[in-house]
């Protein structure tokens, strides 16, 4: 069984209703959701909710997914990211003040390091289905891009390697109506939860 553990965040800046706050939330009670919750929109919120969870699943057998949701105002589709970067440089202070400027995240980490989930296979699958999904290799360099380099390192160092991470963007609802997002997050989800152990690849960097 694939254990998948889903955040979303809260408010930030100019966003005061951030829409995977709704999507975490719904997916509480989803059957194949091991855990959803809300993460604050800051890198000590990041890190005071996310290492625990990474501490527990480093030495865990069982395959495990981190998948991050995000909003991206500027996007009219879901975008899948591929890559998280090393970099936090923000536009804006987080949630609790701080406004990194070109600050690595990951002392002695590679610049960037690719998810090795096969999201082509995902995206083509959603297409399918007639849902509005595209890659993308741009999560910012704000909290998002935060959370998903350090969530990537972290499946790095996980002793089985078989611990993933994903970057989820989603627009707001004003472009896909919010049942339309759950509905292609809980089809992405479903995707997720078939991954093969017998087949895990290896981390890439791009």
């Amino acid at each position: 069984m694939v254990k998948l553990i889903v955040t979303g965040f809260g408010k930030f800046g100019p966003v005061l209703i951030n829409p995977t706050t709704k999507l975490a939330t719904q997916l509480k009670d989803d059957p194949i959701v091991h855990t959803s919750f809300v993460l604050e929109v800051s890198a000590q919120g990041v890190r005071a909710a996310l290492e625990p969870l990474w501490a527990e699943a480093k030495d865990d057998d069982e395959t495990t997914v981190f998948v991050h949701l995000g909003v991206h105002d500027g996007t009219k589709t879901i975008l899948l990211e591929q890559v998280g970067y090393n970099v936090a440089n923000f536009r804006m202070p987080d949630e609790q003040g701080w406004v990194a400027q070109n600050e690595v995240i990951v002392a002695d980490q590679p610049d960037s390091i690719r998810t090795h989930l096969p999201l082509e296979t995902y995206q083509a699958a959603l297409k399918a289905e007639g849902l509005q999904v595209e890659l993308s290799t741009d999560p910012g360099r704000y909290i998002c891009n935060y959370t998903y380099f350090l969530s990537l390192v972290k499946a790095q160092q996980r002793v089985a390697k078989n611990q993933y991470a994903l970057f989820v963007h989603v627009p707001p609802f004003s472009v896909i109506p919010e049942d339309e997002q759950l509905h292609s997050i809980k089809t992405l989800l479903g995707l997720l939860s078939t991954l093969d152990d017998a087949n895990t690849p290896v981390a890439a960097h791009p």
